[in-house]
């Protein structure tokens, strides 16, 4: 006598997946913008599951684990920055355990964007939410929408915590999501099309980004290589040297420093050793002067901070304030100092610095003023095109992202 095929285990748990699917995707729900026929809004509760596996690695000593940080993860891109394997013993904190299922969602801070797929098995700070997607989710396809900025704006909206700032977990959950359905159920071959074709694109912006950032490193050495072909020929110009006591007057006397918290704010610049930090209320020079820091910024050549300042401004004590005298340009000598190996002339072991006596001790290079207006107006011309071709590489940078953004958008209204 015939009877009913017996279902296994296995048959029997996809068919109750695949019933809660039915049940709970398929209930349409109200998203931000209307989407193409065959594809529906459902709650981010309804297609993955909140999987806090916890783990106390402590309890494992000896055992390695591969543990992944908010700092191990690229804000937008979610691409890893550095994997980092420790024991267990070196962990002092409880951790989730996550597998190459998950999405791990940044919950602290949102704005970060910090969204990462595994790719295999690890453990993670709990400041991620493991994320399992249920049947018929496609990880990468949620994992890149969970990126996009209409998530990171929505997660913004719905935050707790003052200094710590968190998305609230309850509204989270409650993110509408669109996806692709096909028969009632969610299309996953759609969904693979669309991930297919967004990494396409978005390899092809990647490429972009590579030759400016390549053409952005040519950009920054341009200043810098006029620099060393001015003063690199100094001898065989027949140039004469001075010391730098010979050219300018010490006006550091008159530095106050202020502490952030007591600043009162103005219209007068606040300098410090890499430049303007603030405005303040008051003012401790007037006049034109040049500013060369004391401490931090110039560990080599090409790494000096020297700058000029016009008018009235507040100069604490990590900056030597000098007018300069003699016959000497003071744009010359600006450009001189930014150039010149200043290592020599540091003190101290722990935190370096260029006190006033060393500083004065610096051969400079001292043409006729004519040849230094000359090659201070040349180098003002090298410099003025190195900042136009700055700002322009960097508003490519953004263009590039908002073509990212443009692309997410189709995507996720069916238009990819």
């Amino acid at each position: 006598m015939g009877g009913a095929k017996q279902l296994t285990f296995d048959e029997l748990e996809r068919m109750e997946i695949n019933e809660k699917m039915d049940k709970a995707i398929v209930k349409r729900v109200k998203g931000p913008y209307e989407l193409p026929e065959g594809w529906k809004w459902t709650k981010l509760k309804d297609i993955v599951t909140e999987d806090r596996d916890q783990i106390s690695p402590q309890d494992f000593p000896d055992q390695e684990f591969w543990l992944v940080t908010m700092d191990c993860v690229e804000p937008n891109t979610g691409k890893l920055l550095q994997r980092v394997v420790v024991r267990g013993k070196e962990i002092k904190s409880v951790k989730f355990r996550f597998n190459s299922k998950h999405i791990l969602y940044g919950k602290l801070r949102p704005y970060l964007n910090k969204v990462y797929a595994p790719d295999g098995e690890g453990i993670c700070t709990t400041e991620f939410i493991p994320l399992l997607p249920d049947h018929g989710i496609y990880r990468d396809f949620l994992a890149i929408y969970l990126r996009t900025q209409y998530v990171v704006n929505y997660a913004m909206k719905n935050l707790t915590g003052a200094r710590q700032p968190r998305v609230d977990l309850n509204a989270f959950f409650k993110l509408p999501v669109p996806i692709p359905f096909k028969n009632n159920k969610p299309d996953l071959e759609e969904q693979k099309r669309i991930v297919a074709k967004i990494q396409e694109l978005f390899s092809k912006i990647d490429r972009i980004k590579e030759l400016r950032r390549q053409a952005r490193e040519e950009a920054e050495n341009l200043l810098k290589a006029a620099l060393h072909h001015v003063f690199s020929r100094a001898d065989e110009r027949g140039w004469k040297w001075v010391r730098l006591r010979d050219v300018v007057e010490v006006w550091d006397n008159y530095r106050i420093p202020v502490k952030k918290e007591d600043r009162k704010k103005g219209p007068y610049p606040y300098c410090g050793a890499n430049g303007i930090i603030d405005h303040v209320n008051g003012y401790t020079h007037e006049g034109e002067f040049l500013l060369v820091a004391e401490d931090g910024g110039f560990f080599g050549p090409g790494e000096s901070t020297a700058y000029i300042m016009n008018g009235k401004f507040w100069a604490n004590n990590h900056v030597h304030v000098l007018k300069v005298t003699n016959g000497m340009n003071i744009r010359f000598l600006m450009y001189y100092l930014n150039l010149a190996d200043l290592t020599p002339y540091l003190t101290g072991a722990t935190r370096p610095k260029l006190s006033q006596k060393p500083m004065l001790r610096i051969p400079v290079p001292k043409p006729d003023l004519e040849e230094q207006k000359r090659i201070a107006a040349y180098l003002d011309k090298i410099a003025e095109k190195q900042r136009k071709l700055l700002e322009l590489y960097e508003q490519t940078e953004k263009e590039l992202e908002l073509v990212k953004q443009a692309i997410l958008s189709k995507a996720f209204r069916g238009e990819l």
